[in-house]
């Protein structure tokens, strides 16, 4: 049996052409009962539906639960429902990323954020943020999303260099959820939390992912690229030991229904032998989602060069096939199980006709509101940068509508030879042409299904 549930919970059953309501109460009651992060992990798919008949007009496989959570591709469709039946007058920023702390305690190999460092100091004045300044600019954004019909931002801290480093962490996160709302999203090593924020994470946060650059110790040692003596590298070990705390922590909270602690890798060859092995002992400890990603192919290097070995294709296969096994909930490996690396070179053909991105999850450089972390575009800062958020009230009205907006927009993605959100774009540019071939876009309804 197909699921699909609304926004208020209720469970349909569906084909490929009509939505029907469930008669079986057990299982209707189920899908009811389903936790936060269950419901959004596990969805397999969007549907679009047309209300007065229950007809299905369109479906999207390829959703990306984890990306957007906790958050799911249903609000960026309502976003563009909503901009199309002129209730808003522009899309929302429905997700932020604020890179807030412009050090870090690592050297890692392939480190994509070296460069990006030595900019926003340069040509945006930007190492440290000040957390008063940085409680204005939050709720100057938080203001401006919700007079656009979003009132629960994701707020995502993450690197370019080390968020836990951040004296100030424990702060603003309390502060973005207790007083502005937002859905806290936490990404960094890990390796220098300290108990107050490891505290502030499991009773406020939303998703904590912590970045492992290898699988085994010696891995971790190498891709890490940490100074010093041996006794005082953080490890592969010491990370699986700050999991469990945080899932410990999670517990005392009561939040396990809500709060999604996964981990990240990149692939690596030191990695091989160790993907099963790091994910048992993961489930062991309660962590819910693992995701292996390829990085950037090195600058002048020849993607061929770095084939995946037989034996990583098939841990990587057995993985993705037995990770509920493991006890895990949700696990992303690479769609195309051929290279190590991968570009983001885009061909003509793949650019969507607008960069909905820079609406929808712009950068914040400390106070400095970017378009995107690529570094072709974020380099040119009269190209890529709306301005310096004071917090002043309905300053973002003017920054993200005046000449300078629209001509950085206007120009984008025509600019762009490759891109960072190209799914979401196109996803996005996929649900408007959808919507646009309706006479009734009121009686649209997005569900997430099962």
């Amino acid at each position: 049996m197909k699921i699909a549930l609304d926004k208020d919970g209720k469970a349909y059953q569906y084909n490929e052409l009509v939505l029907e309501n469930v008669d079986n109460e057990i299982v209707s009651n189920c899908f009811q009962e389903m936790p936060m992060k269950e419901r959004l992990l596990k969805a397999k798919s969007m549907i679009m539906v047309y209300k007065p008949t229950n007809k299905i007009m369109f479906e999207l496989n390829l959703i990306h639960a984890q990306h957007f959570y906790p958050l799911s591709i249903v609000d960026y469709a309502n976003a563009m429902k909503n901009l199309l039946l002129g209730k808003i007058d522009s899309l929302p920023i429905v997700s932020l990323d604020s890179h807030d702390y412009n050090f870090c305690d690592f050297n890692c190999k392939d480190c994509l954020a070296v460069d990006t460092r030595t900019w926003a100091a340069k040509e945006l004045g930007f190492t440290n943020y000040d957390p008063e300044e940085y409680e204005k600019c939050l709720t100057e954004i938080a203001r401006y999303s919700k007079k656009r019909g979003c009132d629960s931002i994701r707020f995502e801290m993450s690197g370019e260099g080390n968020p836990d480093m951040y004296p100030h962490r424990a702060r603003i996160i309390k502060f973005a959820k207790e007083k502005l709302n937002m859905k806290c999203v936490y990404i960094s090593s890990g390796s220098r939390l300290n108990e107050e924020t490891i505290d502030a994470l499991a009773k406020y946060a939303y998703y904590v992912r912590i970045s492992l650059p290898g699988l085994n110790n010696k891995a971790y040692d190498i891709y890490s690229n940490q100074k010093g003596a041996n006794k005082n590298k953080f490890t592969f070990d010491d990370a699986l030991e700050l999991m469990k705390k945080l899932v410990q922590k999670r517990k005392e909270y009561n939040r396990e229904g809500e709060l999604v602690i996964g981990a990240r890798t990149c692939m690596r060859p030191e990695n091989e032998g160790s993907y099963l092995s790091a994910a048992k002992a993961m489930g062991e400890i309660g962590i819910d989602s693992f995701q292996i990603v390829k990085i950037l192919i090195p600058m002048g290097e020849n993607i061929e060069k770095y084939k995946l070995s037989k034996k990583t294709i098939n841990e990587l296969e057995t993985l993705n096939a037995n990770y509920q096994k493991y006890n895990l909930m949700h696990v992303q490996i690479p769609y195309k199980l051929d290279y190590i690396y991968y570009d983001r070179k885009l061909e003509k053909t793949e650019k969507p006709s607008h960069c909905y991105s820079s609406y929808l999850s712009p950068i914040l450089y400390g106070p400095h509101l970017v378009v995107c972390t690529h570094w072709e575009k974020i380099k040119d800062v009269e190209g890529s940068h709306y301005g310096k958020i004071s917090g002043k009230k309905n300053q973002l009205e003017d920054m993200m509508f005046n000449e300078k907006a629209c001509r950085i927009r206007d120009a984008l993605p025509n600019k762009c030879s490759s891109c960072c959100s190209i799914y979401d774009n196109l996803v996005m540019e996929m649900v408007k042409t959808q919507l646009l071939m309706v006479n009734d876009i009121e009686n649209i309804e997005f569900l997430l299904t099962y």
